[in-house]
Formats: C-alpha cells, structure tokens, sequence
C-alpha cells in the first residue's frame, strides 16, 4: 500500500509538474529588449554606461568560479571598466545568449532566467571576434519604472559546445 501511494504522489506530482504556468510570450520579449539586446549591445560597442544601465544599483553579482560576491555601485563599476579597457586597448567583446528557462511572479514584476553565455573577444591585432568559452548563467530580473533590470546575475564557466548552445530553443544574437 505505501508503493501504490508513493506512486500515485510521483505521479501526481509529475502532472502538476507539467501543468506549469509558461511565461507570458509578451514578458519574454520585454525582458530581451530591456536587458539581452542591451546588454548584447554593450559588449559590441564596448559601452560601459549601457552595460551599467541594465542592472539595478543594488546588483547582486556571483561569479562561481572565483568564490565571489560583488554588489552595487562598484561591482558596476569595475564592470563597466572592463568595457572601457577593451575599448581604450583596442579590442572588442562579444556576448550570445541561450535561454533555458524563465519564471515569473503573479504580479508580473519580478522574473528568473537560466541560459548559457558565449563569450567572444579579440585583441588589438585580431581581425575579428574568437569565441573564448562557454557558461552557465541564472539571473534575477525586476521591473524598475515599467524596464526590467537584472538585480541577481551569477555564473559559471562550463564546457560546452556551439552545436549545444544553438540546441536551445531562445538564442539571443545581435546581427552582424
């Protein structure tokens, strides 16, 4: 009796599982013109106050790999510096996204995002943009004044490969 009633929770939880609200198609798209196509935009023109301006002042920042918690003001930055050197160096950034998965809130104005990142750059005497690596990202978004910002971004450099990254059914690329 205690199989038969597991069972019927692991089944039961599994439909509620796949009975899971999607992400209005509207919100998707607001939140990849307020914040992907910017934030991709920043790296292409190396602009440091773009970049700044899609995060909220109070931007919580994990970067995994290194252990480390960075917030506001500065984390912003030294963030932004690092577009300004690229720039002032004569090199050049890029970013691609691939969505995994997004949530949001019932009132509409908080959301999370998963994804992977390429990262591509190019130094001074490189004629174009080398994708450099791969990783794996989770953000949290709120709306400030009607324009999503990341408010939470943390990641994690993974191993993975371009056919991988395209597999996913959200890529974010600017057109070159």
């Amino acid at each position: 009796m205690k199989q038969f009633i597991a069972i019927l929770l692991l089944c039961f939880s599994g439909f509620c599982f796949a009975q899971q609200n999607e992400v209005p198609q509207e919100v998707l798209e607001k939140i990849k013109q307020d914040v992907w196509i910017p934030f991709m935009e920043a790296y292409a023109q190396l602009d440091s106050e773009k970049l700044k301006s899609i995060h909220t002042d109070d931007i919580f920042r994990v970067t995994i790999d290194q252990n480390q918690v960075r917030t506001g003001q500065s984390y912003l930055e030294d963030f932004g510096g690092f577009l300004d050197k690229m720039r002032d160096d004569g090199g050049g950034l890029g970013i691609a996204f691939a969505i995994i998965s997004s949530a949001t809130n019932g009132s509409g104005d908080l959301a999370y995002q998963t994804g992977y990142y390429e990262f591509s750059s190019k130094g001074k005497d490189e004629p174009e943009l080398k994708v450099r690596g791969y990783g794996h990202f989770n953000v949290a978004l709120r709306k400030v004044e009607g324009v999503w910002k990341l408010f939470l971004d943390s990641d994690k450099r993974i191993k993975l490969t371009l056919e991988e990254f395209e597999e996913e059914q959200t890529v974010y690329r600017l057109a070159h």
